[in-house]
């Protein structure tokens, strides 16, 4: 294999679906709404199943991180007991790029059953009718894994990274989040020591 050319083929890929991503109707109006329950101090659940999930786990961060509260339920135990984690009217955002994941169908159909379908379900993938009941759906549509064994989860969870991203910093900047913000949750580290030294 010439190592070289498979790498920069790689690249490609992952770069053409980036460039082939477009800010959408159903993507502002979920900013919207995140920023809504954000005035209600309502929480913004993410969820996802294996690389997908860890996509989630990290937009969970990263919202947290900037003033959003914000945690990951896994949906493999969302049926063991963590449905109760999710209050009435809080947000669950669901990362799937197949829509089909059946752990993330029965922990949607319980939340609705228990919450009375009071949850906003925002629904991140590649497709625009994913197989669970949501209230938003940012599909960026059929792309190509890079990997040869295209079952391997890579420009898909790139794709899901960037509009995690743009979703998060969009929201905050939106409600004022500015440096001081950002301070008051990072005294550690070097990003605490660095607003120490300003």
């Amino acid at each position: 294999m010439d190592l070289q050319n498979r790498a920069e083929q790689i690249l490609n890929i992952q770069k053409n679906a980036v460039n082939n991503l477009k800010i959408n109707e159903n993507m502002i109006s979920s900013i919207k709404e995140i920023v809504k329950k954000q005035n209600k101090k309502n929480h913004i659940i993410t969820t996802g199943m294996g690389k997908a999930g860890i996509i989630a786990t990290k937009m969970s961060a990263t919202l947290a991180s900037i003033g959003i509260p914000s945690f990951y339920v896994n949906p493999a135990e969302a049926a063991h007991g963590d449905l109760g984690r999710i209050l009435p009217e809080d947000l669950v955002i669901v990362f799937s790029h197949s829509g089909k994941s059946k752990e993330i169908q029965i922990m949607i159909s319980k939340l609705h059953e228990l919450n009375s379908h009071e949850n906003y379900v925002i629904s991140i993938g590649s497709s625009s009718q994913p197989e669970f009941s949501a209230d938003s759906v940012i599909n960026y549509g059929n792309i190509d894994e890079s990997c040869i064994v295209k079952k391997v989860p890579s420009t898909s969870t790139t794709l899901m990274l960037i509009i995690a991203d743009i979703i998060a910093i969009t929201v905050a900047e939106s409600i004022g989040f500015n440096d001081e913000w950002f301070k008051k949750r990072h005294p550690g580290g070097d990003i605490g020591n660095s607003y120490r030294k300003n």
